[in-house]
């Protein structure tokens, strides 16, 4: 049997009309009564009861029918569903993130991914900047957003999404206001609350560097890297601290961010030989999410 012979069958046991059901399946009678009597043959079963009024189905060709509605969208859907592989719609997509990215751009890009791409499912995964490139080259993850600009790494890329500010987070009772900010030096006898630096090489270099123009070493009273840990700390007056200015975005805590003239960059990684369609449509999501990030906070 011929998927062609299934549709012919199909065509006619729809119309039970040779002559409609040729016209419908683009072929001359002749030919259509031919094939369906090769399958009748074929099969060793009577599928159509014909007179000169008449074409009904036997139960046999009834039953037949039926199944082969079946079979016809199981193949249908499996043609698309190759198709939506082929094309990066179906499949599931494993994605690395620091923190700082569920302020930003991550809700952005997955109301992306869920519109545009419904099928696809996502995993996601909050780790430390420091385990990012080994992530990515041991192939636990696809694909990463992250803060470390990366140099010539013969197994990985990376594109630049967004730079943005960095802020100094106060307690919202903390004398220093947008207003009245000078310098970081103003915050040489508080606490700092920062990520572990250690994990951070291009964070660290700026962040230092702040300080060193500054003029002062910083005292750390705590270090984390989740950001959500660092804002409730600071907000219970436990020290201050610096992190990208996107942390502003759907905080309600009683904490101030008070802009600074530093940036900070963010990127995508993933390897260099992967080649998944579905990586291809999650960067170009991830670029189009960038595009319509609106950072420009007001920070009191």
């Amino acid at each position: 049997m011929e998927i062609r012979q299934i549709k012919y069958f199909l065509g006619v046991a729809e119309t039970l009309n040779f002559s409609k059901a040729a016209v419908n399946l683009n072929i001359v009678q002749p030919a259509l009564s031919r094939q369906i009597q090769q399958l009748e043959q074929e099969l060793g079963v009577v599928l159509f009861e014909r007179n000169n009024r008449n074409v009904l189905l036997t139960p046999a060709g009834a039953y037949l029918r039926d199944e082969m509605i079946k079979l016809d969208k199981h193949f249908k859907d499996a043609l698309n569903h190759a198709v939506s592989i082929q094309n990066g719609y179906v499949g599931t997509l494993r994605i690395g993130y620091p923190g700082s990215a569920l302020y930003s751009i991550l809700p952005e890009a997955l109301c992306l991914l869920q519109q545009k791409l419904p099928l696809l499912d996502s995993v996601l995964s909050e780790m430390a900047e420091a385990k990012v490139l080994e992530t990515i080259v041991n192939g636990h993850i696809d694909v990463c957003f992250s803060r470390e600009e990366i140099y010539d790494h013969p197994n990985v890329c990376q594109r630049k999404l967004f730079s943005e500010q960095l802020a100094l987070v106060v307690p919202e009772q903390h004398p220093l206001t947008k207003e009245n900010f000078i310098s970081v030096a103003q915050c040489r006898e508080d606490g700092f609350i920062l990520p572990y630096l250690a994990d951070w090489q291009m964070y660290r270099q700026l962040i230092y560097g702040m300080f060193n123009r500054a003029g002062f070493v910083p005292r750390i009273a705590y270090e984390s890297n989740f950001g959500g840990t660092i804002m409730r700390l600071v907000e219970k007056n436990l020290g201050v601290s610096i992190l990208p200015l996107s942390y502003r975005m759907g905080s309600s805590l009683k904490v101030r961010f008070i802009p600074l003239k530093t940036e900070t960059t963010l990127y995508l990684v993933w390897r260099t030989d992967d080649h998944s369609p579905i990586l291809r449509n999650f960067l170009d999501l991830c670029d189009e999410a960038a595009r319509g990030l609106d950072l420009d906070f007001e920070c009191g």
